[in-house]
């Protein structure tokens, strides 16, 4: 089953220090479930809530991100240069909304991990009236991440997946994806790569 417009947009935001297999298998895989025209990486300049910078500089995240997706044409690099405080989720999705048509539906693509936290972020719930939020099963952080605070305050509007496909996106939904999730993260690579 597939949504029934066809015009759907996603973003997957993070630093991407540095991009790995997990990025590039949640992203195939969300392009495929929810029949995604395109699917922008919005490469970050630094996570707010991280004390510690990048390993990498930008420039160099982004050469590492075009490297892992140069055979995917679903996937593009969203150029955040002109949005201000890039590195905030809620100023890059007004943004993407004020350029994207009324029939464009919006996904917002999070790790179940970013779910945890996701009330610490700047506006986290108004980030929910801007797109459908599409969380990502993660190994390890199912149970945490659907007792979290914001999943707490969303409860009402979380629907299933096959609920999504068949009557589209609405405002305020979101959705969980129990994908069997890959076990690895930035950190962890960074660790291996740079000790």
């Amino acid at each position: 089953m597939k949504l029934r417009i066809q015009n759907n947009l996603g973003i997957l935001g993070g630093t991407f220090d540095p991009p790995h297999k997990g990025h590039l298998h949640i992203s195939k895989l969300v392009i495929k479930k929810l029949d995604l025209k395109l699917l922008y990486w919005a490469i970050t300049k630094q996570n707010p809530l991280k004390k510690t910078s990048p390993h990498n500089n930008e420039n160099k995240r982004k050469t590492l991100c075009r490297q892992l997706t140069r055979s995917e044409k679903k996937i593009k690099l969203l150029n955040t240069g002109d949005i201000k405080n890039s590195n905030l989720t809620i100023n890059i999705l007004r943004k993407i909304k004020k350029k994207i048509t009324k029939k464009t539906n919006l996904f917002f693509i999070i790790g179940a991990d970013n779910l945890i936290r996701l009330h610490q972020w700047k506006d986290y719930k108004k980030i929910f009236s801007l797109c459908t939020v599409v969380v990502m099963n993660r190994i390890g952080y199912k149970k945490p991440a659907l007792t979290s605070p914001a999943a707490k305050k969303f409860r009402k509007t979380k629907i299933s997946l096959d609920t999504l496909l068949k009557i589209g996106p609405k405002q305020k939904e979101w959705v969980y994806i129990n994908n069997k999730g890959i076990n690895v993260s930035s950190s962890r690579l960074r660790i291996s790569l740079y000790k």
